[in-house]
């Protein structure tokens, strides 16, 4: 269990048997249920049948690759919007990188794994969605905060489920300037990722929920 005393469940998809058996191990021990696979097709099966609020994936895994999974996730809304989406990943090039991001993973973790630093983005994770629960999320931690116009179409969008290039076209703007919004309303607001964003645009009244809790 974190600091906070915060678990969640969390996927691991990861073909590198002992690199898995170490994360289900570490997590575990946090005490977070975790699920685990070995391949793209496993974790499809299992996201048929639980939400996990957060998926730890590889990104080079044997047939359908992480960027692939994630992919088809999104497009066929097998993944939930409250689900932060983490790529684990020897590659480190930028291209990859963008790749991951433009699929629409939330972040990045570099191999070999770092297991504090890990731990240290569950727990922002989690404590964000127990802020929001209880009703003091980051915005309202922040009384001199102030979203421009451009800034709550941004943060509106993002909240729908919206990916850069999408928010890009819409608002007819470039994406480097889309991506400069992200950046200011992630320190603005004090944001980790988009699932946070989500949360945050739902909380302040720019989306509607959909329906199902924000977080667990």
């Amino acid at each position: 269990m974190n600091k906070d005393g915060q678990v969640a469940t969390i996927l691991c998809i990861e073909d590198e048997e002992a690199l898995l058996d170490e994360l289900e191990e570490e997590l575990s021990a946090k005490g977070h249920k975790v699920l685990t696979a070995g391949t793209s097709d496993e974790a499809e099966v299992i996201l048929s049948r639980e939400r996990p609020d957060i998926v730890l994936c590889d990104v080079m895994l044997p047939g359908r690759n992480g960027f692939d999974l994630l992919n088809g996730l999104r497009r066929s809304g097998k993944l939930s919007d409250q689900t932060a989406f983490i790529f684990l990943t020897a590659l480190s090039d930028r291209e990859p990188h963008l790749t991951g991001l433009r699929a629409g993973a939330d972040d990045y973790i570099t191999k070999p794994v770092d297991l504090d630093l890990l731990h240290l983005k569950i727990e922002n994770t989690l404590a964000f969605a127990h802020r929001l629960r209880e009703g003091s999320i980051a915005v309202t931690e922040r009384p001199d905060v102030h979203l421009s116009p451009r800034e709550e179409q941004v943060l509106s969008l993002l909240g729908a489920g919206e990916r850069t290039v999408g928010i890009a076209y819409k608002l007819d703007i470039s994406e480097h300037t889309v991506n400069q919004y992200i950046k200011e309303l992630y320190r603005k607001l004090g944001l980790g990722n988009r699932a946070d964003a989500a949360r945050a645009a739902i909380a302040m009244g720019l989306v509607k929920p959909s329906g199902r809790d924000l977080g667990r």
